[in-house]
């Protein structure tokens, strides 16, 4: 019986990073902090991405969409495969012939989160959603993480006394949220915004944020993610 590095408990609050703020904001371990871990914690251990039957390393899948299989290995110890889909920036699966280098990309990182998860253990609490608790400290970090590749689920706040029509302040808080990602990643948000309520394309999208309809749009626009 092969023994597997055992990691849950390794990640602390320094290891864990937020995208967005206020009751938008979503906490994940970056990948290549993933990857550091693993060289200190599990030395040795390497990830893969299987061969497809077909060449390369995406897979394809039954209804048409694309998955890669990852894996580690150490000498002769091997985890189980472990399959990730690849995913659209709102987490729906990608039609194989539309799988770009990107795409193969930014699996390979997210599988390597979620593969290590599976098989050791680092960083399951984010998965999980167990507070990570803070080795340097007596009392328990307050931190509560949510998945990185995926981010935790938002609460959301109640809207003004109308529940259809965002307050004000709501809506501040939703345009800072948006423009604190990547700026690939708000064009990317915007565009969706505007397909998504038929708004003209040359107007400023933030103008049009203002039931509770779009916030909830632009709050899984801003959680769906590849970390």
């Amino acid at each position: 019986m092969t023994d597997f590095p055992q990691l849950g408990g390794v990640i602390s609050p320094d290891d864990i990073s937020t995208k967005g703020s206020g009751s938008y904001a979503a906490d994940y371990v970056n990948w290549a902090k993933i990857a550091h871990l693993l060289h200190v914690h599990a030395p040795g251990w390497q990830f893969t991405l299987s061969a497809a039957p077909d060449g390369g390393h995406v897979w394809r899948a039954p209804d048409g969409s694309g998955y890669v299989v990852g894996y580690f290995a150490n000498g002769d110890q091997v985890t189980p495969d472990f399959p990730q889909a690849c995913m659209d920036n709102r987490n729906n699966p990608i039609p194989f012939e539309r799988i770009t280098a990107r795409t193969l990309t930014d699996t390979h990182r997210r599988c390597l989160c979620t593969a290590a998860a599976f098989a050791f253990g680092l960083g399951y609490e984010l998965w999980a959603r167990v507070e990570v608790e803070n080795p340097m400290r007596e009392e328990a970090a307050s931190v509560v993480p949510a998945p990185a590749s995926a981010s935790k689920p938002l609460t959301k706040k109640p809207a003004s006394p109308n529940p259809e029509k965002l307050s004000a302040a709501e809506v501040q808080e939703l345009v800072q949220a948006v423009l604190k990602v990547s700026e690939e990643r708000r064009a990317q948000i915007v565009l969706a915004f505007q397909e998504r309520f038929s708004l003209p394309p040359d107007k400023k999208a933030a103008d049009y944020i203002k039931t509770a309809a779009h916030r909830d749009f632009l709050m899984e626009q801003l959680h769906a993610v590849a970390a």
